[in-house]
């Protein structure tokens, strides 16, 4: 026979235990999760580069040098170093919009950033 006293602990125990079990199912949960939605992202930028592979076997260099431009992210100007930054699509549907901006962090001290968007009237 179980005392109160004992039963109390048995079940603050098991309470605490069911618990820490809800946790780390949640957390197995949001990887599975995690884990699918970067199986997605990896099959579409396959699909993206391999589409951008064959494309670029017959394009001119004009059609090159938009494709660059569409995947230009930032250009970052800074004592007088330049970093580009690209981005590539991951989704279909990111693929219609253009992503680029240009920044002119050289004119500004830092914290007072901007952004202009990118093309040939921004340069």
């Amino acid at each position: 026979m179980v005392g109160l006293d004992e039963y109390r602990r048995r079940r603050h125990d098991l309470e605490r235990r069911e618990s820490a079990l809800a946790a780390q199912a949640r957390q197995l949960e949001a990887q599975v999760d995690r884990q699918a939605e970067i199986a997605h992202l990896a099959l579409n930028l396959d699909t993206f580069c391999r589409r951008v592979r064959s494309g670029l076997t017959h394009a001119t260099w004009e059609q090159k040098r938009q494709l660059i431009e569409w995947l230009v992210a930032r250009v970052v100007v800074s004592d007088g170093e330049v970093e580009i930054r690209y981005v590539i699509p991951t989704t279909p549907a990111a693929e219609a919009g253009r992503f680029c901006h240009l920044r002119s962090d050289y004119r500004e001290p830092l914290g007072a950033r901007e952004e202009v968007p990118c093309g040939r009237d921004a340069l």
